[in-house]
């Protein structure tokens, strides 16, 4: 059974072991819990979760059926409280997930739960939770979840969790088993931001054009918000011309351009392969990706096949580039060897002389024993052979590999290709320049490989080499720092990036620096399989969705669906049976209150369950602690009357004089209106700062903005003519602004 190497984070110490949960039947397990959320997650943490070292972090095994791996689902609690705004190592009090998918008028709450699933090889800890580290902008976790303790949630991350080369869960796999833990724990909203991308294509503009519908839509997410002003009714308008735009009108507006041979010759590819006549670009969509997920599910099963007798043990890209003798010696130094360099490096020697000998596979423990002979001591081999994992040693390459038919440890030999001498691995550039994080450069050198793919996709018969300058550009769309990019490509010199190999050259007509990419195994890329799916997919992305000839229509529609963003799923509660139904309490302020201090449109309103038979009295007490228990406004808020219920007696039932599943207004008095922790936007709520762009937009959308130096009202960046690239200007007056100045100065 393998086990992810997150799982021995959990401490160690605790007296009874941790029970194992299969992944796909979890939320059988848990069951379905009645109440509100606020206490199902308090009921989930304490039957399934195993806490961490006494810390507000649960941990929860799960198990993936197709191999057995084991791995593990964090919970974070995190409280918010006053100690927020001022501790640097507090969390962050304000959530911009809220206010840019439209809920900053939402009271700010006391607690919020993430459900995190760590990526393989992820080695930070959770016993000792970083609050420094921004969890926000990390998009690299399997699952990352944030639901606030009033039912309101954001689904952050959705990847896939891959073991080497094999992918145990898909991204669909994921995404059910958060539908169902939401459904279980009776979560009210979810909203997720659809920015999922393909290398470079905007997965939602494809997805969507395809389906009419996001991904997430496969679950339930509909339209929510938009950024640049975007509506409902803009995105589905937008979304449904695309779809239905015949293949017809595309080949005829498509005539005597350079993409009207690529363009037949693609939708002629998919006409012949599909079942049914394809008319639209929709169903073309539909087409490509159908062909792509079933040659991708193709290409994992063959895979393993063509490697029949070795696995590879490696899992993260840097550990399949060689490491020189040097490197290796220096690495078993730095790690306190307890034997001298010289003993270590004939261990080395007698390992590969026994490997060359055999000529074949050696198994650790064959290995082991016949080197025995010759070191003698074998702590010194077991701990040699526990370093190799893919070593340079002369003219020879030792690799550490996994025999997929008896699963045990073995290693081989073979001659070094001759051009694999001045290949460098992506971890060098990090040995030549340490300011910058090693994932930084490793990603970077990714976008730079990415790029140059694509356009040798795209540059079929014409020049495959890429300027700098050009690359450049591109690769600025995706890393903001030139001076890293700058230093990734100064560095290329057959750079390998997975199973790429980046070169640069001169071009000797124009005597400028020219990029390329080929397959480490000199076999070209994007030519068959999932690889021509995709560049096909990509051709349809970049010269029909993107870069459609005459027709401005097309191109404004493409904009729109990519500036649609936001999408939420709602969870209905339901009305209750004959023992428990469900209200919704509703804080209603003074009408002072709602003149001066909370100007912000309503919240929702706090879900309880009552009896039937439960009075009016004790309806005003389970209000009143669920309020106190849930927002940090509210923490000594005394309900004093529910509203329409005037009048009548704390002694009535229940029953009697409200229906169940309805919304009741709720009056109390001990508002904190003191408290800087009143709306989840955050200070700019409490402060009124005012967003009024030429584009529509009269709030926050999560794009760059930018506030007049005179009305001080924000605006889009963008809209202003102030390009992403462009450092937003240190003095900005508006065009209106701009304009009542001058009229005002030619008046006198």
């Amino acid at each position: 059974m393998a086990t992810l190497e997150a799982c021995i984070k959990i401490n160690n110490s605790r007296k009874r072991k941790q029970r194992i949960y299969e992944f796909n039947s979890f939320a059988e397990s848990i069951g379905d819990y009645s109440g509100p959320f606020r206490d199902n997650i308090r009921s989930f943490v304490n039957e399934f979760g195993e806490q961490i070292d006494h810390q507000s972090v649960w941990s929860t095994l799960l198990l993936c059926e197709s191999n057995g791996a084991v791995f593990p689902l964090y919970i974070i609690e995190e409280h918010i409280n006053e100690h927020s705004l001022h501790s640097v190592n507090s969390v962050p009090p304000f959530c911009s997930h809220c206010k840019f998918v439209g809920w900053g008028h939402h009271f700010v709450c006391k607690r919020r739960y993430r459900f995190m699933i760590p990526s393989y090889g992820d080695k930070r800890s959770l016993k000792d939770y970083d609050r420094n580290y921004n969890l926000e902008l990390d998009d690299s976790y399997v699952l990352h979840g944030l639901i606030h303790c009033n039912g309101f949630g954001h689904l952050i991350s959705v990847n896939k969790l891959e073991l080497g080369s094999s992918i145990s869960l898909t991204e669909t796999d994921v995404m059910n088993f958060w539908d169902s833990i939401c459904n279980s724990l009776k979560t009210r909203k979810v909203s997720v931001a659809d920015v999922k991308l393909e290398r470079s294509i905007e997965l939602r503009l494809i997805h969507g054009v395809a389906f009419k519908c996001s991904w997430f839509g496969n679950w339930g997410y509909k339209f929510a918000n938009g950024s640049f002003g975007v509506t409902d009714e803009k995105y589905r308008g937008s979304v449904h011309f695309l779809a239905e735009l015949s293949l017809d009108k595309i080949i005829d507006d498509v005539k005597n351009t350079v993409n009207q041979k690529k363009l037949q010759q693609i939708i002629s590819k998919y006409q012949e392969l599909s079942e049914i006549q394809l008319c639209s670009l929709s169903e073309l969509l539909q087409c490509v990706l159908e062909v792509k997920q079933t040659r991708e599910i193709e290409r994992r099963i063959v895979s393993p096949r063509k490697v029949s007798k070795h696995e590879h043990t490696a899992f993260d890209e840097e550990s399949q580039n060689s490491m020189s003798l040097d490197q290796f010696l220096t690495s078993l130094m730095d790690a306190d060897c307890r034997w001298p360099q010289r003993r270590v490096e004939y261990s080395l020697e007698v390992i590969v002389k026994l490997l060359k000998q055999k000529n074949d596979a050696m198994s650790r423990h064959e290995l082991r024993e016949s080197a025995r002979q010759f070191v003698g001591d074998t702590g010194l081999i077991d701990f040699v052979l526990k370093s190799i994992n893919v070593l340079s040693f002369g003219n020879y390459i030792i690799r550490r590999v996994v025999n997929s038919l008896t699963k045990l440890v073995e290693f081989e030999i073979c001659e070094a290709a001759f051009d694999s001498v001045n290949m460098k691995p992506v971890s060098s550039l990090w040995k030549l320049e340490p300011r910058w994080p090693k994932k930084r450069l490793e990603k970077t050198a990714k976008v730079i490989a990415n790029i140059l793919k694509e356009h040798k996709i795209l540059s079929t018969g014409r020049n495959e080499a890429m300027s700098r300058k050009d690359l450049r550009n591109l690769a600025s769309n995706y890393v903001g720092d030139t001076g890293l990019i700058d230093f990734v490509l100064k560095s290329i010199d057959n750079l390998v990036v997975g199973n790429q190999i980046v070169s640069r050259t001169k071009n000797p007509l124009t005597r400028l620096m020219e990029f390329e990419i080929r397959d480490r195994n000199n076999d070209e890329f994007g030519q068959e399989g999932d690889e021509d799916a995709y560049g096909d997919m990509l051709f349809l992305y970049s010269n029909v969705l993107l870069g459609y000839p005459w027709w401005n229509s097309v191109s404004q529609a493409s904009t729109i669906v990519l500036n649609s963003k936001y999408f939420v799923k709602e969870w209905e509660f339901g009305v209750g049976d004959d023992e428990l139904m469900t209200l919704t309490c509703r804080v209603l302020p003074s009408f002072d209150e709602l003149d001066t201090e909370l100007t912000r449109p309503l919240p929702p309103g706090e879900v309880v369950l009552v009896t039937p038979w439960m009075t009016i009295g004790n309806l005003k007490e389970v209000a009143q602690c669920a309020l106190r228990d849930t927002y940090c406004l509210m923490n000594k808020f005394v309900v004093r009357q529910i509203g329409g219920l005037k009048g009548i007696h704390d002694e009535v039932v229940l029953s009697r004089a409200v229906e169940a599943g309805a919304q009741v207004w709720v009056r109390g008095c001990g508002l904190d209106l003191g408290t800087v922790l009143r709306y989840e936007g955050g200070d700019g709520y409490a402060g009124e700062s005012r967003v009024e762009c030429v584009c529509g937009a009269r709030d926050d959308d999560g794009e760059r903005m930018v506030a007049c130096d005179e009305c001080h009202v924000w605006k889009h960046t963008k809209c202003c003519g102030i390009e992403d690239d462009d450092p937003a200007p240190v003095e900005f007056v508006c065009g209106e602004c701009d304009a009542r100045s001058m009229s005002e100065l030619l008046s006198q």
